[in-house]
């Protein structure tokens, strides 16, 4: 198959393209002229100019494809302005849902997130994709609100039997090329000690960004799939506290911890967006509030479906992964991490250096 990738260089996109050749499918890449075409290019694909505001060029960049997959989207958790969210990863969604529809296409993938949920999440018991999403649109869900209406439009677009549809809703995801999760706990491990929120231990639906590029095309290229929604989360009991030991360990370091109590970490996100409003910074700090809610609340996503109708299931284990993204990041030339860390721009194709 042909298939367009939007969101070409960014984190999981870069990697869907990676999946997709291995599978052996003819890769088109949507990029800005500006962006970082490197990686693009050693692997081979076939790199388009244009963005998702653009809908000349991603209707010509839809043109001749069996399927597109939708990666492209604004991600910084907790921080920027809602009309950002709204241009980019709603308005940005339905230009390439409508020049999909217009070209053709067999199969639109859009990849959306687990956080569309809602705090359903934390119900304490696992969620599958029946669950009903309720969010509010405020500051700290703009990321999230901005996916589940783009998540919608195109299950609307599919029902109106304008383009077959499927949604992947990755849970966290870490590794190579990855500038928000892995970076900011690769960096905590660096230090002489560790803080950790609290003294529980809450679950985490942290997934290995290999493992979620091959559930999107696996997506992309199942009948089954078309209409569907699939969790791309891992299997079994992952938690925050695991997480940490496995970087601590692949990065060589001591597991050494000591408990913060919840409210300071909260206040720190606090203190932190205050500074960065303050110097009108244009990417999150390197904490927030909206981060601290990840790391205390306890998240079960139920993953069996994807398995049951795509034969899907993780392959690298939380200790793989996180060797892998180490030998990645010290591969950068920086084996500390200690660059700046905090955000991840994934737009038309785009991910911001950091």
């Amino acid at each position: 198959m042909k298939i367009l990738v939007t969101g070409a260089t960014g984190f999981l996109g870069s990697h869907i393209v990676e999946s997709l050749q291995k599978s052996g499918h003819e890769v088109r890449a949507l990029a800005r002229s500006t962006s970082n075409l490197a990686y693009l290019r050693k692997v081979g694909a076939e790199i388009v100019f244009g963005d998702v505001g653009d809908y000349d060029k991603l209707l010509a960049a839809a043109s001749d494809v069996d399927v597109v997959i939708h990666a492209a989207a604004i991600v910084m958790p907790g921080w920027g302005k809602w009309e950002d969210y709204e241009k980019a990863n709603v308005n940005g969604t339905k230009n390439a849902l409508d020049a999909s529809t217009q070209a053709g296409v067999n199969r639109f993938v859009y990849i959306s997130s687990f956080t569309v949920i809602g705090d359903a999440c934390a119900a304490g018991h696992p969620v599958d994709e029946t669950e009903p999403c309720t969010l509010a649109c405020v500051p700290d869900t703009y990321y999230d609100y901005a996916k589940l209406l783009a998540e919608q439009m195109a299950l609307d677009y599919h029902k109106q039997g304008k383009v077959p549809v499927s949604v992947i809703r990755p849970g966290m995801i870490y590794g190579p090329r990855d500038r928000y999760i892995a970076d900011r706990f690769h960096w905590l491990v660096n230090l002489p000690v560790s803080f950790f929120p609290g003294r529980g231990n809450p679950r985490a639906p942290l997934i290995y960004v290999s493992d979620v590029a091959d559930c999107a095309v696996m997506a992309a290229t199942s009948d089954k799939a078309a209409g569907e929604i699939y969790h791309a989360v891992p299997n079994g009991d992952i938690r925050w506290r695991s997480f940490v030991s496995a970087m601590a360990k692949a990065a060589g370091k001591p597991d050494r911890r000591i408990s913060i109590p919840v409210w300071l970490l909260y206040g720190s996100g606090v203190v932190m967006e205050w500074w960065g409003k303050l110097l009108r910074m244009k990417q999150p700090p390197l904490f927030t509030r909206a981060a601290a809610r990840f790391f205390t609340e306890d998240m079960s996503i139920d993953g069996s479906k994807a398995k049951r109708e795509l034969g899907w299931e993780p392959k690298v284990s939380m200790e793989e992964g996180c060797q892998l993204y180490v030998q990645w990041r010290r591969g950068q030339g920086n084996g500390s991490g200690n660059q700046q860390i905090g955000s991840k721009l994934e737009l038309a194709g785009e991910q911001e250096k950091v």
